[in-house]
């Protein structure tokens, strides 16, 4: 690191959030709203508030005073332009408000799910506990994405508006300043033709005609800025739509067990069986790959089927990428507080290893369904392992019978 004070020095870009997938995209498009980059550049910051935009101020209403009602017809593209962007500010500030009310209860949930897992599984050690405070920091970032996602939509429809707003304001102030010059101009071509206000010759006609069209094209500029803002914005609000779907699946991916269907690259093979492509189905219905057992809800179903392991209303997840560190420290899977039982890799290590796991985590979902309190503490885990360890190996020597060949 230089000490030379003129030499900048690198800041880091990595944030909490970078690596996170949908959670770090929804916060770099969040910035990129709330930092007015979609504002076009001739329209400048965005001020004010949306209070701002219900002033109704009506400049062309002096031209009635005057009694010169022919010269409304020649005004009347100004005060079109004025009267479509009036808008609805009450109904903007009411979308706006909803929006950031979903996203402060998506925070307020994180905040609450987050010091749950964190005082309540303190005390649980070993792999099941880091699975399951894995699992939930998994749901914690879905839901700080959906926040995320929520709060900038508000950001965005509330900016919408003031943008509207400002361009108003904008519309409003160069038809008073059209106003103002036709007031000091008008008198002075009537008295070049020698007629008086009420009347008007096609000379004076046209030079109104030529300064209205001076201001229109000068009102037009402040309308395309508008309208490329808003387009702009427009793309960033159907990624954060894109987000806002792929984060309510994931969450349901992540509290749901996973889907019977067939997945890529699995063909049908009669009466609807699933054939994992160059694997074995052999007549238990079981998929193998050489020993090991080919890790699907479908293996489980049969496993469970072959020795008499009851999964009727179980509600059941595999978790693909964890797995133990090893011989003697394998982790074959965990039954969770609220009675899901998940399976992890080293379970699927042989068919005997698969139906010996389904047996345990069945007897811990049978204790906590009996009422029993899930044990948070070490001392009482590990009384409940000894438990679930002996009925296994109990239940294994009368199942193991079931291997053998049929």
């Amino acid at each position: 690191m230089t000490g030379n004070p003129l030499v900048a020095q690198a800041h880091g870009s990595t944030t909490w959030s970078t690596g996170l997938g949908l959670v770090e995209d929804a916060h770099q498009i969040s910035d990129g709203i709330r930092n007015n980059s979609w504002v076009d550049a001739t329209l400048g910051g965005v001020g004010g508030s949306l209070n701002a935009v219900a002033v109704a101020v009506d400049p062309l209403g002096s031209l009635f005073a005057w009694g010169v009602g022919w010269l409304m017809e020649h005004v009347q593209p100004l005060r079109d332009v004025l009267d479509r962007l009036a808008g609805r500010p009450d109904e903007i500030a009411a979308h706006a408000a909803t929006w950031r009310n979903v996203a402060a209860a998506a925070a307020e949930a994180r905040q609450g799910y987050a010091t749950a897992v964190r005082t309540q599984t303190a005390g649980w050690l070993g792999a099941s506990g880091d699975a399951y405070r894995a699992h939930a920091g998994e749901q914690l970032a879905a839901v700080d994405g959906i926040a995320t996602v929520t709060s900038a939509i508000s950001y965005a429809v509330e900016g919408a508006g003031l943008l509207v707003g400002l361009v108003r304001e904008i519309v409003r102030d160069l038809i008073a300043q059209f106003v103002a010059t036709l007031a000091v101009r008008l008198p002075q071509w009537l008295a070049a033709e020698g007629i008086t206000l009420g009347l008007a010759t096609p000379v004076v006609a046209g030079q109104v005609a030529t300064l209205v069209s001076q201001w229109a094209h000068r009102i037009q500029h402040f309308i395309r800025a508008l309208l490329n803002s808003l387009r702009h914005l427009n793309g960033r609000l159907a990624d954060l739509a894109d987000l806002l779907t792929r984060l309510k699946q994931l969450l349901g991916h992540l509290t749901r067990p996973a889907p019977t269907a067939a997945q890529p690259g699995r063909s049908e093979a009669g009466s609807g069986e699933v054939m994992e492509d160059g694997l074995l189905r052999e007549g238990d219905g079981i998929v193998r790959n050489g020993q090991r057992i080919l890790m699907s809800r479908e293996n489980v179903l049969a496993v469970a089927a072959k020795f008499g392991i009851d999964m009727d209303g179980v509600r059941l997840s595999l978790d693909k990428i964890r797995r133990g560190a090893g011989p003697g420290r394998e982790f074959y899977g965990v039954t969770m507080p609220d009675g899901e039982i998940k399976l992890a890799r080293d379970a699927f290590m042989s068919e005997e290893q698969l139906a010996r796991t389904l047996a345990h985590e069945r007897f811990h979902l049978d204790e906590l369904r009996r009422g029993m309190e899930f044990p948070w503490k070490e001392a009482d885990r590990a009384a409940y392992e000894v438990r679930a360890y002996a009925y296994e190996e109990q239940w294994w020597q009368s199942r193991k019978h079931l291997l053998d060949p049929e």
